[in-house]
């Protein structure tokens, strides 16, 4: 870990202060300064069109982290915004100007820096490996279902508990006749079996103390439009998820969420025909 009160007092490192949603510096913009984050967080954004007025938020830098190494080799423009998510305190030091006045009477701190630069880059390597991979399997399964039927979405969550090495997966759907109530139609407890349990939702929140769920769990909702139609709860016994496991079960989910609307256009389609030919 790196002493960064030590690096402040270097006077190489200029002290940055943020407010919350302050913006650092917006995508396409250049500077040269590598980064340290000495409290708190901040948020990676992209723009997601060219009129730069809708943002996606792609990861969350926190604590010790150091971002913006790139400027230490080159002067391109930045590929992502960086905004403050709460008041941050970051150090930073010019690539161009100073770092190597700082490697000339600092060699220790200098060696301590590239050596967490090194660790942190083969730490979010192996995290993009993880979602990669991840994405690539649950994909490979989607393009393999025949059927959008309960079947194929209870084998695809099998296959999502298997890859992502969670303990146990809980699948829920919101009740379509009360609005403050979701079933529990699936619980990898319990392979292959259709459940029908019926679960309150106050103040807009799942009653999760009806599932009697003792260790950590994560829940991801699922919607199409910005409305939520299912659940996901995933469980394991240790430790809490990480961010990246959330990044994971967030990309799985999104694959997963078309997969449950196109099994909803189906049935949709099959009751238009039904009544049809009722008449």
């Amino acid at each position: 870990m790196l002493d960064l009160n030590k690096l402040e007092k270097t006077w190489f490192f200029k002290k940055v202060i943020l407010k919350p949603k302050e913006l650092l510096f917006s995508e396409w913009e250049k500077d040269q300064n590598l980064y340290i984050i000495k409290y708190w967080e901040l948020y990676v954004e992209k723009f997601t069109n060219k009129e730069k007025k809708e943002v996606k938020i792609l990861a969350t830098l926190k604590q010790n982290e150091i971002f913006w190494e790139a400027s230490l080799n080159n002067n391109l423009p930045k590929q992502t915004s960086i905004r403050a998510k709460t008041k941050v305190e970051l150090l930073k030091i010019n690539a161009n100007k100073d770092f190597e006045d700082f490697w000339k009477k600092y060699r220790e701190e200098y060696s301590n820096i590239l050596k967490y630069i090194i660790f942190l880059s083969n730490k979010r390597l192996n995290e993009s490996n993880a979602l990669i991979t991840a994405s690539y399997k649950i994909s490979t399964e989607i393009i393999k279902i025949n059927n959008f039927n309960n079947k194929a979405i209870f084998e695809l969550i099998e296959k999502i508990k298997d890859t992502i090495w969670v303990n146990k997966i809980l699948y829920l759907e919101k009740n379509p006749v009360l609005d403050n109530y979701i079933t529990l139609k699936y619980d990898t407890d319990f392979p292959w079996k259709m459940l029908d349990k019926t679960i309150e939702i106050i103040d807009n929140k799942l009653d999760l103390l009806s599932l009697k769920i003792n260790w950590n769990y994560y829940l991801q909702n699922l919607n199409i439009w910005n409305k939520n139609y299912w659940y996901l709860i995933f469980i394991k016994k240790e430790n809490a998820f990480s961010d990246n496991e959330i990044k994971i079960i967030t990309t799985i989910s999104t694959s997963l969420s078309w997969v449950l609307k196109q099994k909803e256009l189906l049935e949709e389609q099959k009751n238009k025909e039904y009544i049809k030919n009722s008449w």
